[in-house]
């Protein structure tokens, strides 16, 4: 907390690592908060000495009670705001004590069924007589009808600003907003900037921890807090959530906030029935009442909640709160993102994310970099091109006649976009395997450099135009549905479920990242998967720009290290004097945890699991004979990493066929991870079971020979169950790493990051070609070769991370292959994270490796 505060007031970066158990959020709350209180406190008092000030030079010859009132009153106007916002969150915050009690009580309270939404009105829908009876476009048809597009004036935004971030489509950003918007931006003119701190992390369930922690101390009476989600996410009218896609919800909410979401209001007088010049709001949950809409906002600003507890609040108030959170993020001191939110630009400006002079806090950072590269790369299948070209075509064939001239040529450069892209593969390769492009070279190969994907996304972004072809398509193939049901005959052509929305956007998506620079990413063309993928290679270029404006920036995370290629990655150029790395210790002593590095087998073989040899029978034997020994010697859970979902089954296959398996069943009841992540809760609970089943009196059961029970489980690295999963106490005794799981050293996308990290550092990287480690070739200062060994080393530490939670834990991990004891730069033990390494032996066979294990279990 000292060496994070001290940052907070310098400024710059900060990589802060704190093992999982050490209270890493806790820590990360206190200091970071408690920062911002002291810098408030600092900064009203200078403010209100330097009115003091300027209000005796102003006019040194009025008198002093004069002066003292002028500096009063210019004080007293800057802090009134503040003043009232206090007041009224003091109120809300009152009538929740005597209404809900405690924060448990208000929990429980939000899961209060809702009432049946009231019908919408329908989104889209013509008037009578625009364009029902024209060009024979149906009444049916005529809701798909675009609005008029100016070609003229494209440089003119439409009145249209979304908050997509779950969108793949990444279009440059619109500066006006929707008339709604226009009210909430009117509403927040007067709302004075406030420093900020923005805590970011990778899924809501981990800020819901956050919020969690935050309650444990004395910050969350004082601060307000906003969490900042998708409308996906936090939308409660019922009809628009079943659209399903995040996309469709956005466009459809703010069609419902535009006028044709809006009815007139039907007014009966006297028997006589006349329409109301006053219209309504579409959706029944926003601004039907303003008080009820800003009294959630300030409920919100009042009790610290996440987004699960403020979605169930709104459904229970029946009150938009993806629009009270909107409105609650310029009067919020901390405000909670998923990673979206933070990394894309064009997001940060439709939330109204203010970087500028505040805190940027990043929890799980160890994922930034594959995040980064992520939110920019983009991917489309043959399949998606051909099913977007089929929508496209039938949209373009039914409306073109009534089409206005900048909706026709828009549509028609997506026509042809769309064809063009299904030609990648047609081109005969001069080699095997995926070909590999930069941006402009792709483009002139398939002659679409002329074309200004620049103004076609941001046609896309305003004009909704792929809600209408998409919506058109699923009116279609509902048709089609209907006349097959009709007839009685069945079909064996496949209606297009729904796929259309998310081809079309994997079509824009592509042309998007054709907009980044062209030594910033590559073009894999891979012609046996008919895959075309932009991959992001400079993470670094768009994360300098929430560098460049944030006061500072903290990347925590329980196991940060290895963290060379990240500060490559992501920070290339920043002085070294801007930038702070602090690395704790654990909560345990190192007596409590036994890491052992082992390249023997019980029968003395090799434990060589490079890939070209772990599929050998005797080297999958010697694993089985090895985990059944481990199994012996470690009470209750033990969890085994294999390098991947291929090598795992093969191994059990064998065992299955060659008896190892029931034998590591005599010992522990034996699990494996499911491919599936719905059979996840339900492989855990039993697994825990199993494991916490073999409790009791070290050594006593072993009396009479008999083995110990217990449980073990197979995982795989990169799994399910190697990140965020809790093998706490006797869930995880002992963590075994089975080989090293180095990533495919032939993957066209690790060649081409490899060699631009070598090429950014003014160094050359000969080939790509694995040699007799399973590595690519490299200098061993390569940082291509740093950042290859990082991956593995990375996932290493992640899943060894997944024990030891506690001050009172313990437990042992093995590390079982022949490279880990090969001794000099081959061997990345180094790069272990510090607490592992303080408890670190290399083994001089599996005799030394058992009787250690032995030892610090009766120990422990």
């Amino acid at each position: 907390m000292q060496n994070l505060y001290s940052l907070l007031e310098t400024g710059g970066v900060g990589l802060f690592e704190s093992p999982t158990g050490t209270g890493k959020t806790l820590s990360l709350i206190c200091s970071t908060l408690q920062w911002l209180e002291d810098k408030n406190k600092a900064e009203s008092q200078e403010k209100q000495s330097a009115s003091a000030s300027q209000g005796q030079e102003a006019d040194t010859e009025l008198p002093d009670w004069m002066r003292d009132h002028t500096a009063q009153q210019q004080h007293e106007q800057q802090e009134q705001h503040e003043a009232k916002r206090a007041q009224r969150l003091q109120k809300a915050k009152l009538k929740l004590s005597k209404s809900r009690g405690v924060f448990g009580t208000l929990q429980s309270s939000f899961r209060a069924p809702i009432k049946g939404a009231k019908g919408l009105s329908k989104s889209g829908a013509r008037p009578p007589g625009s364009h029902e009876d024209q060009e024979g476009i149906t009444k049916e048809d005529s809701e798909f009808l675009l609005d008029e597009w100016d070609s003229e004036g494209e440089d003119c935004c439409s009145k249209r600003k979304a908050s997509n971030y779950d969108s793949p489509v990444r279009p440059k950003p619109c500066d006006d907003s929707s008339d709604e918007d226009k009210t909430d931006d009117e509403d927040e003119q007067d709302v004075p900037k406030r420093r900020q701190v923005y805590f970011c992390s990778r899924t809501h369930s981990q800020l819901s921890q956050f919020v969690s922690e935050l309650h444990r101390t004395p910050f969350a009476a004082s601060f307000s807090v906003a969490a900042v989600a998708s409308r996906k996410a936090l939308c409660i009218n019922d009809k628009v959530q079943r659209l399903g896609n995040a996309t469709r919800i956005n466009e459809k909410c703010l069609d419902l906030q535009s006028g044709k979401g809006r009815k007139k209001v039907v007014v009966e007088k006297q028997g006589s029935t006349c329409a109301s010049s006053k219209s309504q709001s579409g959706c029944p949950f926003r601004k039907a009442n303003m008080t009820s809409q800003r009294q959630l906002t300030e409920t919100l600003l009042a009790m610290p909640m996440d987004v699960e507890d403020l979605a169930r609040l709104g459904r229970r108030k029946e009150v938009c709160p993806y629009y009270a959170a909107r409105a609650a993020l310029p009067e919020a001191d901390l405000v909670l993102l998923p990673y979206p939110a933070l990394l894309l630009q064009e997001t940060r400006e439709s939330l109204g994310v203010r970087l500028e002079g505040n805190i940027v806090v990043v929890d799980e950072a160890h994922n930034l970099v594959d995040a980064v590269n992520n939110v920019h790369s983009a991917l489309v299948s043959a399949q998606q091109l051909a099913t977007a070209q089929s929508a496209l075509d039938n949209y373009f064939q039914r409306f073109r006649s009534v089409l206005a001239p900048g909706n026709s040529k828009h549509i028609q450069t997506l026509i042809c976009l769309a064809s063009t892209l299904q030609r990648s593969w047609d081109k005969p390769a001069a080699s095997a395997g995926p070909r590999v492009h930069t941006v402009n070279d792709f483009l002139f190969s398939m002659e679409l450099d002329n074309m200004n994907f620049f103004r076609l996304i941001r046609y896309v972004k305003e004009s909704k135009v792929l809600v209408k072809i998409a919506g058109y398509a699923d009116a279609l193939n509902a048709k089609a549905i209907d006349q097959v049901t009709l007839n009685g005959t069945s079909s064996d052509t496949q209606v297009d479920g729904g796929s259309g929305m998310s081809s079309l956007h994997a079509l824009v998506g592509l042309a998007s990242a054709l907009n980044n620079a062209d030594a910033d990413g590559r073009i894999i063309a891979d012609a046996t998967a008919k895959t075309l993928k932009f991959v992001l290679l400079n993470a670094g270029a768009h994360f300098v720009k929430v560098l460049a404006s944030a006061h500072a920036v903290v990347l925590a995370s329980g196991t940060l290290a290895p963290v060379a290629s990240l500060k490559q990655q992501l920070f290339p150029g920043l002085p070294v004097a801007h930038m702070h790395e602090f690395t704790c210790g654990h909560v345990v002593s190192k007596e409590r945890l036994l890491a052992v590095a082992l390249g023997r087998g019980p029968t003395g073989a090799t434990l060589d699991l490079r890939h070209e040899h772990r599929a050998q029978p005797s080297s999958m034997d010697e694993v089985g004979r090895l985990l059944t020994n481990i199994c012996q010697a470690i009470p209750q859970g033990v969890v085994a990493f294999f390098p991947s979902f291929a090598y795992a089954d093969a191994v059990y296959a064998h065992w299955q066929s060659s008896g190892a398996l029931a034998a590591m069943n005599s010992r522990k009841h034996v699990f494996r991870e499911p491919r599936s992540s719905v059979d996840v809760e339900n492989t855990l609970r039993h697994y825990g079971e199993a494991a916490n089943g073999a409790a009791g009196t070290p050594g006593a059961d072993r009396q009479g020979g008999k083995c110990p029970t217990g449980a073990l489980l197979l995982c795989v690295v990169g799994g399910k169950m190697s990140e965020g999963i809790n093998f706490a106490d006797g869930m995880g005794r002992c963590v075994v790493m089975v080989g090293m799981p180095f990533p495919n050293p032939t993957d066209p996308e690790l060649c081409e990051r490899m060699r631009f990290m070598d090429t950014c550092a003014a160094q050359s990287l000969a080939a790509c070609t694995p040699k007799g480690d399973g590595m690519p070739h490299a200098s061993a200062s390569s940082p291509g070769r740093e950042y290859f060994e990082d991956l593995c080393m990375k996932a290493v530490n992640q899943c060894i991370g997944r024990v030891i939670r506690h001050r009172g834990d313990w437990a042992a991990v093995v590390l079982a292959d022949v490279r880990w004891t090969a001794g000099g730069a081959k061997t990345p033990l180094h790069k272990l994270p510090g607490w592992i390494q303080e408890s670190l032996v290399v083994a001089s066979g599996f005799g030394d490796a058992y009787s250690r294990l032995s030892r610090f279990v009766r120990s422990m």
